[in-house]
């Protein structure tokens, strides 16, 4: 199949991963289209989109949802879905059969990608096979105070198993927790309902987090990419806002491909892991089992994942990728400006933020440097309409906080 023939439906326009989705293939002359639970997205701004889909909400219209994305495949004669998020992996991996006999879905199998979305079944299986992971105490129900004498050392986090959960007939978003004390370790078990399904205890490493990107087909790497954080939302620990490509490193890249290959992942994901300041050893965090935050700086850097994707799912082969240009660097302006806010207006306690993190002089100085590795990643002069959606989609929020 000529990889320049077809049309792709990306889902989640909304995400920043959509929109370097839609720019990397669009830009390459691949029909895009563009769905979201919003008449207008910011993936769906871009120049590169040529027709955007509503569908209802995901969280609590599967069905709905499903069906929108099936009709729509049908009636634009889609050869190829993505999807962007965990949610909507969720959704079509459930109803894959629906997808499966009229396009190509370059996805994992149901069985890796529950396995390796499960925080709890990924940490052991990574202890298992030799993968370090931090010091951790998995809780199957909620019931914390059979386990207050197993617990590591303070400070601790405390990560639910799934990014999302369904409560009461509802999907929900969960969040990682940073706890300090027993009380606040109870208070937090007592006052969150998603922590009753199962979750992971895990001490706290300190050191700077990277990722190694990965596209797999059958067990073998296609494409390798890494990359560091510098500053996240919140600043404890979340969303990077500005990140910088690295040279692939070691061991963690080879523990990345040690679990996805022992996963025989086919697809997408990001491994993460924080590298331990005492040790130098990377830690585990987790695995992203579908396109990630920061794929507009592997693209910038020389890896284009959504266009290797596409023409692995299209034409069953792609040369493998593994140059790319280290120390380039991506900043989401927006994001980093909710860092930089939270910083002057918070205190460190109330951020929860390790020792030794940047003072507020220090970030304000960091955020208003500039140096020429470093680019924009929604605002681009060649497709301003991104950008423009964003920015008034933030002066809305800042007024209606107000």
């Amino acid at each position: 199949m000529n990889h320049r023939s077809g049309t792709v439906l990306i889902t989640d326009g909304n995400e920043r991963s959509a929109l370097a989705a839609v720019r990397s293939l669009g830009s390459k002359g691949i029909r895009t289209i563009v769905a979201a639970e919003t008449n207008s997205s910011i993936a769906g701004a871009s120049r590169y989109c040529a027709d955007t889909v509503l569908y209802p909400s995901p969280w609590n219209d599967e069905e709905g949802f499903v069906s929108v994305l099936q009709d729509t495949c049908r009636r634009h004669r889609v050869t190829t879905l993505f999807p962007m998020t965990d949610l909507a992996m969720q959704h079509v991996q459930c109803h894959r059969l629906m997808f499966d006999h009229t396009m190509t879905l370059p996805i994992p199998n149901q069985e890796s990608f529950t396995l390796a979305s499960d925080k709890c079944r990924i940490m052991a299986l990574a202890s298992d096979i030799g993968v370090p992971v931090p010091r951790s105490l998995f809780v199957p129900d909620g019931n914390i105070d059979q386990f207050l004498a197993q617990l590591p050392a303070f400070p601790l986090v405390v990560k639910p198993a799934r990014s999302i959960v369904r409560e009461s007939g509802k999907w929900t978003r969960t969040s990682v927790h940073f706890v300090n004390s027993v009380d606040e370790l109870l208070r937090l078990f007592r006052t969150t309902p998603y922590l009753r399904h199962p979750s992971v205890i895990q001490e706290r490493i300190q050191g700077p987090g990277v990722g190694v990107f990965a596209l797999v087909n059958a067990g073998e790497p296609v494409a390798l990419f890494a990359h560091r954080r510098i500053r996240e939302k919140p600043p404890a620990g979340g969303v990077s806002v500005l990140r910088e490509s690295i040279a692939l490193p070691q061991p963690a890249t080879d523990y990345a491909m040690r679990l996805l290959c022992h996963l025989r992942w086919d697809g997408v994901a990001m491994v993460e892991f924080k590298i331990e300041e005492s040790t130098g050893v990377p830690m585990l965090m987790e695995i992203n089992a579908r396109f990630w935050g920061s794929l507009q700086l592997a693209i910038d850097a020389g890896i284009d994942f959504p266009h290797a994707l596409y023409r692995l799912a299209t034409e069953g082969t792609v040369d493998k990728q593994r140059d790319y240009v280290v120390g380039r660097r991506l900043r989401w302006l927006l994001g980093d400006l909710d860092h930089l806010l939270m910083r002057l207006f918070h205190s460190p306690d109330q951020l929860r933020l390790p020792p030794a993190y940047p003072s507020r002089i220090k970030t304000l100085m960091d955020f208003v440097k500039w140096d020429r590795q470093t680019r924009w990643e929604v605002l681009r002069s060649d497709d301003p309409g991104p950008f423009l959606f964003e920015l008034g989609q933030y002066v809305r929020a800042l007024i209606h906080f107000s």
